[in-house]
C-alpha cells in the first residue's frame, strides 16, 4: 500500500510526463471510486460522510477522486465510519481477465469501439449488434 500512497502524490508537471502517468491516474481513480462505492454502500452521501468524520464536503469529494491533496488522514477515518479497513478502500478488486479487457479496450481506436461492444452484446445474449 505505501507504493499505491507514493503513487496518489505523484503530480505531472510537465506535458510529457501526462502520457508516463496516464496508467497511475486511471488505478487511482478506480481505487477512488472503491470509496465512493463503500460510502452508497452505507447509504450516504457525501456531506453525512463529511459531517461524520469532521471535515466539509469538498475534503471527501477530494478523496473520492484521489485528488494529490487528499490526507491518508482522511481515509482512515472513512473506514472507520463505514466499517472496513484502508485495504478495501485501496484494493482493485477486478480480475486478472477484467484488467485485460479493459487494457485491450482502450488500445483499440475509438471509431471501432462501438463494434467490439455489439460483439460482447452479442456474446452476453443481449441481442443482434447495434454497428
Amino acid at each position: 500500500m505505501s507504493d499505491m500512497m507514493h503513487l496518489m502524490h505523484l503530480q505531472d508537471k510537465t506535458r510529457d510526463a501526462r502520457g508516463a502517468f496516464a496508467g497511475i491516474r486511471d488505478v487511482a481513480h478506480y481505487l477512488g471510486m472503491n470509496l465512493t462505492r463503500l460510502r452508497q454502500a452505507k447509504g450516504l452521501n457525501q456531506r453525512e460522510l463529511a459531517d461524520m468524520i469532521g471535515v466539509n464536503q469538498s475534503t471527501i469529494q477530494r478523496a473520492e477522486a484521489m485528488h494529490p491533496s487528499a490526507k491518508l488522514d482522511t481515509y482512515k477515518k472513512c473506514a472507520e465510519i463505514l466499517g472496513v479497513s484502508l485495504a478495501d478502500i485501496f484494493s482493485d478488486d477486478r480480475s486478472a481477465v477484467e484488467l485485460q479487457l479493459v487494457k485491450s479496450f482502450r488500445a483499440i481506436p475509438e471509431d471501432q469501439r462501438d463494434r467490439v461492444l455489439s460483439i460482447l452484446d452479442l456474446v452476453r445474449g443481449d441481442g443482434a449488434p447495434q454497428v
